[in-house]
């Protein structure tokens, strides 16, 4: 399965990809997460997430290079409801860093670990009424 959303404005682009196999759902995005694009990766992630049946959900955040507020809150809303983010750009990784220490959501597994750039929850998720 896969889904691609694209602004037409190169610079404000964002580019969604879902990876769906027997083990994980992966949404996989490429450019800036920020405007209209933050309600898109809402849908896809609602709508996608519907399907996991208990499979890892991986937010891949390797080629975003830009991050606005709303953004970021989904972001930390995904984290908390149990997605796991990866970010292989350092300017990312720490802004993923900051953004969950500051709303206590997780820490970033250290350098020794073979998922190193994955930031992963302390705690486990909690059950929420509404279905995603």
């Amino acid at each position: 399965m896969a889904a691609r959303m694209q602004s037409t404005f190169s610079e404000y682009m964002l580019k969604i990809t879902l990876h769906d196999s027997a083990k994980e759902l992966r949404l996989k995005l490429e450019g800036r997460l920020s405007g209209p694009w933050v309600q898109e990766l809402r849908q896809c992630w609602s709508t996608a997430s519907s399907t996991t049946g208990g499979r890892r959900t991986v937010l891949d955040l390797d080629d975003v290079d830009f991050i606005d507020p709303e953004g970021q809150s989904l972001v930390v809303e995904m984290h908390r409801q149990g997605v796991v983010l990866h970010a292989g750009r350092p300017f990312i990784r720490g802004l993923l860093q900051e953004i969950c220490r500051s709303s206590q959501c997780g820490t970033v597994e250290d350098e020794s670990s073979p998922n190193r750039d994955a930031l992963r929850r302390t705690k486990p998720a909690g059950r929420h009424s509404r279905t995603l």
